[in-house]
């Protein structure tokens, strides 16, 4: 017991277990419900607000109810093999049982090249000269339907940083073309951190997955849960978030991995036994700013620069981004104003729309605040 007192409760580096997710437990509810329906979702937010933790809880929850479940990650795929390459690779994670001997019967049957262990596709691709890899994406986009028509078992499979398609000419219709004739035997979802991206690939007329799933944006977390989190998992540990868990809560403001990461930084700041005080806050937001300066830094600098205006006129004005006096500010001209938010939107650096306008993130926004408008 004294040895788990001393443990940091508070997660910030790897992927966080979805025990030890705060709240969420509507999302997950939605999620579920979309997928017992058939009825594909897209679920859009910030890098590092906790899309995958919830999916791998959704998913985890649809295991228990008997569905073959994959959580594929395209983020940076190149070409064809490489979906092939990241498909295999999610059904290898997370099948087990006769689910597992059920997919590796099929494809055994298949003789693609594609399995879940042995070196799978990669080493096919390393031996093989003449692989016709758009056959191979079809034949393993068709296992769910496949495994239906043997198990009568219905799959759940999301394909996160889904927008990341866009990087592969055909890419996205080659998934469409398969996967439209499946609403009997599996469901998807498509997750994504790049809202401008994922409008393109789901909005535009010219894209393949026009309209193929519902919209599904996920929010900040609840204040009063959050608290509730923070407090019982300070004192399991013999702590108190005391004082510091209103100034807490007031700047992080729903935004899932800063609370984590504060949360981490103030339990750090307090002693074994002991309550936080104001001081242990700031001493925490402290050194939570100077161990992220160089990302902070880099990602504001790889913004446009009209962006970077923008950036600057939300963090250091209270007002409207289209109030005079912060635009002239940074340098902005009216005319460019909406392109600026939009951009940032886009982004994901910003969300909210004209007058709401505000910075995603409030670690970003402290930094920008204390760097001034000059």
């Amino acid at each position: 017991m004294a040895e788990a007192r001393q443990v940091n409760p508070f997660v910030v580096a790897g992927e966080l277990a979805a025990e030890d997710m705060i709240d969420r437990d509507r999302e997950t509810a939605d999620l579920l419900a979309h997928a017992r329906a058939g009825q594909p979702f897209r679920l859009v937010g910030p890098r590092r607000y906790g899309k995958t933790t919830l999916l791998a809880r959704a998913l985890g929850e649809a295991d228990a109810e008997g569905m073959a479940t994959a959580l594929v990650d395209l983020e940076g795929v190149v070409s064809i093999e490489s979906i092939v390459v990241r498909i295999e690779r999610a059904y290898e994670q997370r099948l087990k049982g006769p689910v597992r001997r059920a997919v590796d019967a099929i494809l055994r049957s298949w003789d693609i090249g594609v399995s879940l262990g042995g070196g799978g596709f990669t080493a096919r691709l390393q031996t093989s000269r003449n692989v016709h890899v758009e056959s191979v994406l079809q034949r393993l986009l068709e296992l769910p339907a496949t495994l239906h028509e043997r198990t009568e078992r219905r799959s759940f499979i999301v394909f996160d940083e889904v927008q990341d398609l866009l990087r592969v000419a055909d890419a996205a219709g080659a998934v469409r073309s398969v996967i439209q004739h499946h609403p009997h035997a599996a469901s998807y979802g498509f997750a994504g951190s790049a809202p401008g991206l994922m409008r393109k690939l789901f909005e535009d007329p010219a894209q393949p997955l026009l309209e193929h799933a519902v919209p599904y944006p996920l929010g900040p977390l609840p204040a009063e849960k959050t608290g509730d989190y923070i407090s019982q998992r300070f004192a399991a540990s013999g702590r108190d978030p005391g004082a510091a868990l209103d100034p807490l809560l007031t700047f992080t403001r729903g935004h899932p991995q800063r609370t984590m990461l504060l949360a981490h930084h103030l339990w750090r700041q307090t002693p074994d036994g002991a309550s936080a005080e104001e001081q242990a806050w700031e001493a925490a937001l402290e050194t939570a700013l100077a161990e992220g300066e160089q990302v902070l830094r880099a990602r504001w600098e790889a913004l446009p620069v009209n962006e970077q205006r923008m950036a600057l006129a939300l963090a250091n004005f209270s007002a409207s981004p289209y109030d005079e006096r912060a635009y002239r500010a940074v340098g902005l001209k009216r005319g460019s104003l909406k392109a600026a938010v939009d951009g940032l939107v886009d982004h994901a650096e910003v969300t909210g729309q004209g007058d709401d306008a505000r910075l995603t993130d409030p670690l970003l926004e402290l930094w920008l605040r204390r760097r001034g408008v000059h």
